[in-house]
C-alpha cells in the first residue's frame, strides 16, 4: 500500500506564498510572480460575509487587449485597486479602473480576502412612524404575548425592525411589537386631541394663580374653547375671554367639544344588565357626555362604585369587572378600565393604564387623580364595530 499523501490545499497556498515572498521582482516586461489566487483557482473562495480586493503589485500598463502587443491605455501605479470583470485570456485579466476598461497581466495582481464592512447606517433621530389610532404594544410579535403598553393615536415611534406583519418600535414608554398595519408613515395628530387648545367641561373660574386662594378674573361657560399655554400644579394657564389666567385641570379637556350623541342601544342594554345585577354596589352611572370619544359617541358608561376605596368596594368592583369580561361578546364590550388597569377584548389581557400610554389625553388635560385613573369607577366601552351592527 502506498504511503504517499496528497498535499493539503492550505499547505500548497502557504508554500506558494513563501516562494513569492522570496522571489525578487522582475521588470514590468517579465512574468515571474504568480498570485496565490491564480494557483489555487476556486480554492480561494470568499465566504458570503467577506470581500475580495485586487490590487497591482507593481507599476504596469493597462492594455487594450490581452497581450503585451496591444497598445497601453494608461499606466497603473503600484497598489491600484482594480475591479475584475471576470473575463480572462491566458494570464491576462480584464479589469475596470476609473474610466478605463482594459487588460493586465495576472502576474502583477494580488487578490486578498477580507471581512466585508457593514454599510454605514445613519442613525434615526426622532420618530419615523406614527400610531394610527390607540393601539397595544407587545413583548413579542404576537397578540398572545404579554401586552407592555397601549399608545394613544398620533404618538410618534421609531421603527427598529420588522417581522412579518409586526413591527418592533421604540415608543415613549419603552420598546415592543405592534402590528405594522397600525403604523402610519406620516405624522398625524391624535384623533380629536389638541396640543394648543382646551375646552371647559363646566363653568370654570379663571384665576390669577394655581389655586383657589387666588382671585378670580371671572368665569367662562362650559364648552368654551381657550388657548393653552402651560401646566403647573394641576392647573393650566390659558387665554380666555376673561384674560390670561389659570383653570383647574379637572375642568378642562383637550378634546374639541362636540354635542354628545345619546346613549346607543347596546350601551343602554349593558347599563341595564349591570344595574340589575350590581345596582346595590353603585352610587350612579355616567353615560353620554362631551370630553371623551366613547362617552361623546354614546358608547361608554362609568359605573361609580360605592365605597370604592374600601376592601368591600374593591371586591364589588372586581366582581363587576369579571362579569363584564366574561360576557363581553354578548354585551359588545371593546375594553374596560378599572383601578388603573386596562383590559382589551382584542387580546384578553389586563395591562397598565396611566403608565401604559392609553390615557394620554387625560394626563394632558386633567392630570392623574382618583377619577382619571379609574380608581372610583369602572369604564366599560362598547366596540364601535359592534355598535354599528
Amino acid at each position: 500500500m502506498s504511503t504517499q499523501m496528497n498535499t493539503p490545499r492550505w499547505l500548497a497556498a502557504l508554500t506558494v506564498a513563501a516562494a513569492m515572498a522570496l522571489t525578487p521582482l522582475a521588470p514590468a516586461s517579465a512574468a515571474t510572480i504568480t498570485s496565490v489566487s491564480t494557483v489555487l483557482g476556486s480554492a480561494v473562495t470568499a465566504p458570503a460575509n467577506t470581500v475580495k480586493t485586487t490590487k497591482t503589485t507593481d507599476k504596469l500598463n493597462l492594455r487594450k487587449g490581452p497581450g503585451a502587443q496591444y497598445a497601453s491605455l494608461t499606466i497603473l501605479k503600484k497598489g491600484t485597486v482594480l475591479n475584475p470583470s471576470g473575463k480572462t485570456s491566458g494570464k491576462w485579466r480584464q479589469v475596470k479602473v476609473g474610466k478605463y476598461t482594459g487588460w493586465v497581466s495576472a502576474d502583477y495582481l494580488k487578490t486578498t480576502v477580507g471581512v466585508a464592512k457593514a454599510p454605514a447606517v445613519k442613525p434615526i433621530v426622532g420618530p419615523n412612524r406614527w400610531i394610527d389610532g390607540t393601539q397595544p404594544i407587545y413583548t413579542k410579535p404576537s397578540s398572545a404575548s404579554k401586552r407592555l403598553m397601549a399608545q394613544t393615536g398620533g404618538t410618534g415611534v421609531t421603527l427598529l425592525k420588522s417581522s412579518g406583519k409586526w413591527s418592533y418600535v421604540q415608543a415613549p414608554t419603552g420598546r415592543g411589537w405592534i402590528e405594522s398595519s397600525s403604523l402610519a408613515r406620516t405624522k398625524a395628530k391624535a384623533s380629536g386631541h389638541s396640543t394648543t387648545h382646551r375646552w371647559t367641561t363646566s363653568t370654570a373660574n379663571v384665576r390669577k394663580g394655581t389655586g383657589t386662594s387666588f382671585a378670580s378674573l371671572g368665569t367662562v361657560p362650559a364648552n368654551q374653547k381657550v388657548a393653552y399655554l402651560k401646566t403647573a400644579n394641576g392647573w393650566s394657564q390659558v387665554k380666555t375671554t376673561r384674560g390670561t389666567g389659570w383653570i383647574k385641570n379637572t375642568l378642562l379637556t383637550n378634546i374639541e367639544y362636540r354635542a354628545p350623541r345619546p346613549l346607543q342601544p347596546m350601551t343602554k342594554s349593558m347599563i341595564k344588565d349591570v344595574e340589575k345585577r350590581y345596582g346595590k354596589g353603585l352610587i350612579g352611572v355616567g353615560g353620554s357626555r362631551s370630553g371623551s370619544t366613547g362617552h361623546g359617541g354614546g358608547l361608554a358608561a362609568d359605573f361609580m362604585i360605592k365605597n370604592y376605596s374600601s376592601a368591600a368596594g374593591v371586591k364589588a368592583g372586581d366582581e363587576m369587572a369579571k362579569y363584564l369580561i366574561a360576557n363581553h361578546k354578548k354585551l359588545g364590550i371593546g375594553f374596560i378600565i378599572w383601578r388603573d388597569k386596562l383590559w382589551l377584548s382584542y387580546d384578553g389581557q389586563w395591562g397598565a393604564y396611566s403608565k401604559g400610554g392609553w390615557g394620554k389625553h387625560l394626563e394632558m388635560s386633567r392630570g392623574w387623580n382618583v377619577t382619571t385613573r379609574h380608581m372610583d369607577h369602572i369604564h366599560a366601552e362598547i366596540a364601535s364595530s359592534r355598535a354599528l351592527k
